[in-house]
């Protein structure tokens, strides 16, 4: 009886921390971006999008307001700079086009997912001091 009671606390406070790392992992949060840009070499429109994020290695996915997703590829996690609360977003001036390049979650580290050779101008949109 004893052992029961054992072994099933244990499976549960396994279970408490299974849920809570992965709630941690898998992040999820909204920006507003004013313009159109290029994400996963696709052309999007400007709106409001929902990021969905995980710290495994996962692919970024963006949601637009029609329905377009982009499935980004993370290139190397960024340490934290500041302590912004909300989402910071990182766009590459290329050939005319803004590029996304660094996404940044409220609190956590960001994700490089894409990167330009050579000098470039960027547009940024949230964080502390956000700028086209």
């Amino acid at each position: 009886m004893k052992t029961r009671v054992f072994v099933t606390i244990a499976a549960l406070v396994v279970v408490f921390l299974v849920g809570g790392a992965m709630a941690y992992a898998q992040r999820t949060e909204t920006a507003e971006i004013g313009f159109p840009f290029v994400a996963a070499g696709k052309e999007m429109a400007a709106g409001k999008y929902i990021i969905e994020a995980s710290l495994a290695y996962k692919p970024v996915l963006l949601k637009g307001p029609t329905g377009n997703v982009a499935r980004l590829q993370v290139i190397t996690l960024l340490g934290r700079h500041d302590r912004d609360a909300g989402p910071e977003l990182v766009f590459d001036k290329v050939d005319g086009k803004l590029v996304l390049s660094e996404i940044w979650l409220s609190g956590g580290d960001g994700f490089l997912v894409f990167g330009t050779k050579g000098p470039h101008e960027h547009a940024v949109v949230g964080g502390s001091n956000p700028r086209k």
